[in-house]
């Protein structure tokens, strides 16, 4: 009997040893198959970091005339007004222009308005005289406010851009036209007016 218990307790043994093996090699495989998904995860996380950061610049390219910063007058490339050579004929001159060099355009916008109210009282009040008087003298003086108020207008018409106005900027831009004569850039005018 002891023979027989002893089969009995090494055929028990032996089976406890296969179903221990057999329950670590189902560990075993659980783990791998684990494993492997967890590979397969990282190895496609990339791709899922590339296919959002791709859906982001999309949306962005999409949105980007909403955010479009740039005015007519940027967008036609036109350069900055400067009124430099009447500084000694128009004392805001100076302060006007760093205010556009600072882009503080609704300050510049505001002195400019002032600046090109006076000097179209000026102009009236010269062509009051010269209709009154046929002097070479008061002509040329009533050209040089032609001019200088021109220019002014010209700057006024493009902080009127730079802030927005397009309505107002339409409305200076015919009246600068009509001025011909006197338009040192009529060209960049229409097309100006054109595009707004």
């Amino acid at each position: 009997m002891s023979e027989e218990v002893y089969v009995k307790q090494e055929a028990d043994e032996l089976t406890n040893r296969i179903a221990d093996r057999l329950g670590e090699r189902q560990q075993k495989l659980e783990r791998m198959a684990e494993w492997e998904h967890t590979s397969h995860k990282s190895k496609m996380l990339p791709i899922y970091w590339i296919g959002a950061a791709a859906a982001c610049v999309a949306v962005l390219l999409l949105m980007m005339p909403f955010w479009k910063t740039t005015n007519a007058w940027d967008d036609l490339g036109l350069d900055v007004p400067s009124m430099t050579e009447y500084r000694a004929a128009i004392p805001e001159i100076s302060s006007i222009m760093q205010m556009i060099d600072d882009k503080d355009y609704s300050s510049a916008l505001e002195k400019t308005r002032q600046a090109l109210e006076r000097s179209d009282w000026m102009v009236e009040a010269t062509e009051e005289l010269v209709a009154g008087w046929d002097d070479e003298e008061m002509i040329y003086e009533l050209e040089q406010e032609v001019v200088k108020n021109s220019e002014i207008r010209w700057t006024y018409i493009y902080l009127l851009v730079k802030t927005g106005k397009k309505r107002e900027a339409k409305k200076q831009l015919k009246r600068y036209i009509k001025s011909d004569p006197y338009c040192e850039h009529l060209e960049e005018a229409q097309t100006l007016l054109n595009s707004l």
